[in-house]
């Protein structure tokens, strides 16, 4: 008998519906017959709305998002919605995908130019810098041969290839490449303009340097930076970037650092892969995603579809995680002693240490860590070393892979995020700072969250999460920032802020303990871990106003509309949730101003200047705007405490991060650290603050009004390393008193302060009147008082204007008392 003529005949359809379909499929291996019920529950929802051009699936790791996708793509095959084409955030995955497929009985191919996937026969399964680059084979602009077309596409780990389309829709320049020292030479004056201080640090090879190319002087200059760009096409860091970056290239955000050049479109360029943009359906696969309006910044999904995420009825089917934040339960306890006592449990379990940075990977090498460094070809040989059930490993510390690597059961027992995930590239890092106190930054929240998932891959799989650094351990504690971690996420959070008070002031051995009691299965803490998940329930997707009308306003002005770009704009600054971030959507809008009006894109800049001090200057520069000292400084206090802080957690992190990035250090992005938390601990003990220099590019690095008629006027040489106080050192304090004169008059009392590890002056060094040093010794006084009034405040109430006038008085914080930290500078000899 010949069935195949049976299964050709005119009644043996090929199944749409996901469940006929699975059952349908004829060779899957044991264990794989039926669908899971999160599967069917997914996969139904999926259909009821299949009709649908963009949607987001929404399944926590383990719930077997993959064979979801696959099912979801021969489905839409079935359907004649083909080709389909499934993208997997990196190389290694791919063959996972295929592998997955293969036991279920899914064709699948690797190459997308098969025709086996262009006839619609199979899969074609790929990574997703494949899809993604400006030479992409999915493109009308393919040089070769036609574009390999797109039916439908599922792009899995949405999440973690958003960083793969960001970085290969835009140029990124080493200061090696040859196109870097021209582009500087090309655009120096404007930069001297904008800050020459940035500009010495450029020169200096600096990483913490950060200077923004004014968006007038880029667009004027855009032939000549064009024809410099276009002369070096074809080497490695422009050959698959230049052709989706060229045609948007006036658009684009130039960023310099000592160490490179970043020319980023306000939005991915996606519409140049055209297959993907011209796509019938396109599902987008994601675990960790609390805020969706990266999906339609970044690939222009719709925004309506993306608000309606498909979920199962329970986000709560997510691996056990005991996350414990040591800091945050005793703020008195030493990293170097926590890092120790975390070292010890590798003995027993793989412990997986992610940092942000090569160097803090590498400190963890004096405790015994195997350190993988960033970009380091050992990262798929350490993984399997890892995964390997007869073999242990032990410590491994990797730098910034909060992604792509998967770590299940005992590859992973325990699992160690030290500090905030840094902002890598210099477009980043100033995003990072336009943003900064205007809420939460989404990309780190979406990496701490990436990074916490990869030590449990199923709802079987269990570990303990330590979380160390102040900053990390304020951010999780923040209502602001918890409420966009996805629903498992913060309800695990919850539980570690409730375990927190419970341990409170425990000694780093008693928080082992309750480590080895998840490590060890005990079943009264199992049994809680279960329950908190239980009653989880999936969020509604999350698209911001402010994403929609930037993707609007980008591809308005991609198709030359300006002015509906820039209308675009102005009406979403409406919407804004701070000032700061009105701030940030204005400067964006002027840069699409100056392509129609330069006169008005400058006012417009004034404007953006005015809310948010991190802006680039207006060619006119700005008005000064004196501080203003009314109110005594316990109320002052008071009511900004009141206002920032919810919890005596929230507060008392809070001042350990102002604390912790008040040090000595030549590092320049320290430096800024150190000014920005400055002003901080000003505005937390109730007086006034500026950052004159950073916000008008005239004047003292940090203004203190210690009172209407009280003022510190200060240089901080955080950076310095030198034994004595140098000249330039003493004129540039001397330079910032003339300037406080010209605008507060002789009748107001200035302190000049200089912030040096030294009090002696040099030289040739001449000190101004009345000087004063804050030095290592003074500062370090300063800072213990700061931690111990923020412990008494913490103990007690922070609303109440009396009581914190008394801790300032018996922590000797008061305006009056401050003079104590300083000393008399030395004359030279």
């Amino acid at each position: 008998m010949d069935f195949g003529k049976l299964l050709d005949g005119p009644d043996t359809a090929a199944p749409t519906h996901p469940r006929e379909l699975y059952e349908a499929l004829p060779d899957k291996e044991p264990g794989y017959g039926y669908l899971r019920l999160v599967q069917g529950e997914v996969l139904e929802a999926w259909h009821a709305r299949r009709a649908e051009r963009d949607l987001v699936v929404k399944v926590n790791t383990g719930g077997g998002k993959t064979i979801d996708g696959l099912v979801i793509l021969q489905s839409l095959l079935n359907e004649d919605l083909g080709p389909a084409l499934y993208v997997a955030p990196g190389k290694q995955l791919v063959s996972q995908v295929i592998e997955e497929a293969k036991r279920i009985g899914i064709q699948t191919v690797e190459d997308p130019d098969d025709p086996a996937y262009t006839s619609g026969r199979a899969i074609a399964v790929v990574n997703a810098s494949k899809l993604v680059n400006g030479k992409t084979v999915f493109s009308n602009r393919r040089p070769s041969r036609q574009p390999a077309p797109i039916g439908s596409v599922v792009i899995d780990d949405a999440h973690a290839a958003l960083a793969t389309v960001r970085e290969n829709l835009s140029i990124r320049l080493g200061r090696e490449h040859k196109a870097y020292g021209q582009l500087l030479a090309l655009f120096r004056s404007d930069l001297d303009q904008a800050s020459p201080t940035e500009l010495l640090d450029i020169d200096d090879e600096s990483y913490g340097a950060l200077s923004e190319v004014p968006f007038w002087a880029w667009q004027s200059k855009i032939a000549t930076a064009r024809a410099e760009l276009h002369k070096h096409q074809d080497t490695e860091q422009l050959r698959y970037v230049w052709p989706a970056v060229k045609d948007v290239l006036e658009l684009c955000r130039v960023v310099f650092t000592g160490m490179e050049v970043t020319i980023t479109p306000p939005c991915p360029p996606i519409s140049h892969i055209t297959e993907f943009a011209d796509a019938k359906r396109r599902v987008y696969l994601t675990a960790t995603l609390a805020d969706d309006s990266v999906l339609v910044e970044t690939f222009g999904a719709n925004p309506e579809s993306v608000r309606k995420p498909i979920a199962p009825p329970t986000a709560g089917d997510i691996g056990e995680r005991m996350i414990l934040a040591p800091q945050g339960i005793n703020p008195g306890l030493i990293v170097e002693d926590a890092k120790a006592e975390i070292a010890r449990l590798a003995m027993k379990h793989n412990v997986v240490v992610l940092a942000p940075s090569n160097g803090m990977a590498k400190d963890w090498a004096r405790f015994g860590a195997l350190v993988v460094t960033d970009g380091s070809s050992q990262v798929e040989e350490v993984v399997r070393q890892l995964r390997k059930d007869d073999e242990h490993v032990g410590l491994v510390a990797f730098a910034n892979r909060y992604d792509g690597i998967d770590l299940p059961g005992k590859a992973c027992r325990i699992l160690v995020m030290d500090g905030l995930p840094e902002a890598r590239s210099a477009e980043d890092r100033l995003e990072t700072k336009l943003l900064r106190q205007s809420g939460t930054d989404d990309r780190q929240i979406q990496r701490i969250e990436q990074g916490m998932g990869r030590g449990v891959r199923s709802s079987e799989d269990h570990c303990v999460v330590f979380l160390l650094g102040t900053r990390l351990n304020h951010l999780v504690v923040d209502p602001r920032s918890l409420a966009r971690f996805s629903p498992a996420t913060q309800a695990q959070l919850k539980l570690s802020h409730q375990m927190a008070k419970e341990m409170e002031r425990s000694s780093m051995a008693e928080i082992m303990k309750t480590a080895n009691q998840a490590l060890e299965r005990d079943p009264t803490w199992t049994k809680l871990a279960k329950r908190v998940l239980s009653s989880v329930r999936p969020a509604p997707g999350n698209v911001s106003d402010l994403a929609i009308a930037r993707r609007a306003a980008f591809d308005a002005a991609e198709k030359g509309d300006y002015k509906t770009a820039a209308d675009v704009l102005e009406a979403a600054e409406l919407k804004a949730l701070s000032a700061r971030q009105e701030g940030w959507l204005q400067a964006q809008r002027a840069a699409y101003v100056n392509l129609l009006d330069p006169a008005k894109a400058q006012r417009i800049l004034a404007s953006a200047k005015d809310k948010n001090s991190e802006v680039m200057r207006p060619l006119s520069g700005i008005t000064y705007k004196k501080l203003d000292f009314q109110t005594d400084q316990a109320r002052r206090a008071s009511d900004f405490l009141e206002k920032e802080y919810g919890t005596a957690e929230e507060l008392r992190l809070a001042f350990q991060g102002i604390v912790n990035d008040l040090v000595f250090d030549k590092d320049r992005a320290r430096v800024d650290d150190f000014e920005e938390a400055m002003l901080q601990l000003a505005l937390h003990l109730g007086f006034a603050s500026q950052r004159p220099d950073f916000e008008a590019r005239r004047g003292s690095d940090i203004l203190w009004a210690l009172g209407p008629s009280e003022y510190w006027v200060i240089e901080a040489k955080s950076g310095s390393n030198t034994q004595r106080i140098h000249k330039d050192c003493a004129d540039q304090l001397s330079g910032h008193m003339n300037w406080f004169r010209e605008r507060y008059g002789e009748l107001v009392k200035a302190t000049p302060v200089m912030v040096h590890k030294a009090s002696r002056m040099h030289d040739d060094a001449a000190a101004p009147q009345r000087m004063k040093v804050l030095d290592e010794a003074g500062l370090q006084r300063f800072k213990d008082a700061v931690i111990a009034f923020s412990a008494g405040l913490a103990a007690d109430r922070w609303d109440n204007p009396t009581a914190l006038a008394s801790q300032l008085e018996g922590h000797g914080l008061r305006a009056a008392d401050l003079g104590n930290y300083l000393r008399d500078f030395i004359p030279a000899r």
